[in-house]
């Protein structure tokens, strides 16, 4: 794949996201491997709005570095926490992080989300749980991230938001929408009561198919 439509890419999705209205003004980030040696990632710029944000300003960065070979713009202030990701899982080839309210909402209670709707099973893995707090932009950030996603596709950031991860932009994304859609369900059902967690043959039988989807056979 060239720089250039590594780039396109990642601006494709970067905006999907923000009319999704998981992130406002410049928030958030998204980034890609690019080239089967996955050597170098395209990310998104630091603090310019994605209504403005062009091909050209997405960051091209060399991953063993971190250093921006091939850029016009720094690179997103939580480029730390994509190579810390990238770096230890060779599986992760697309992330996307967002600040979606009712994900973030959880965030700041610390609260996990747990699977009460199948398709929670089937796209998430199990339950998502919440990073330690670690500052943003550090690399403690994604070691946090790291550690809290096990083999599961999203994480809730501690006081932050999510990191959602996938084979491609595509798929990343579609977490970070479902998540924040069934988040949105979750917070409003305790406002009214106690969540019903989903019985033990669906949390079997999803995980099944969350395997079956994304392990290799």
């Amino acid at each position: 794949m060239s720089f250039h439509d590594a780039r396109l890419d990642v601006l494709d999705h970067a905006r999907r996201m923000w009319q999704a209205g998981l992130v406002v003004a410049s928030a958030g980030n998204v980034s890609r491997r690019i080239g089967d040696d996955g050597r170098l990632i395209a990310i998104t710029p630091a603090s310019i709005p994605y209504e403005t944000m062009s091909v050209e300003d997405i960051a091209i960065v060399e991953l063993a570095s971190g250093r921006a070979v091939d850029s016009t713009r720094l690179p997103s202030s939580e480029l730390p926490m994509h190579l810390g990701v990238y770096r230890a899982r060779a599986d992760v080839q697309a992330i996307v992080h967002t600040h979606a309210p009712y994900v973030t909402t959880l965030s700041v209670l610390h609260k996990p989300l747990p699977p009460v709707i199948d398709e929670m099973l089937l796209y998430f893995g199990g339950t998502i749980e919440v990073t330690d707090y670690a500052f943003t932009g550090t690399e403690e950030v994604g070691a946090n991230v790291v550690r809290a996603l096990g083999d599961r596709t999203g994480v809730i950031l501690a006081n932050h938001g999510n990191v959602c991860i996938g084979r491609d932009l595509d798929e990343a994304l579609h977490v970070a929408i479902t998540m924040e859609s069934t988040a949105r369900v979750y917070v409003q059902a305790l406002q009214l009561g106690e969540p019903v967690p989903l019985p033990e043959s669906a949390l079997a039988a999803g995980r099944r198919r969350f395997d079956a989807r994304y392990k290799p056979s």
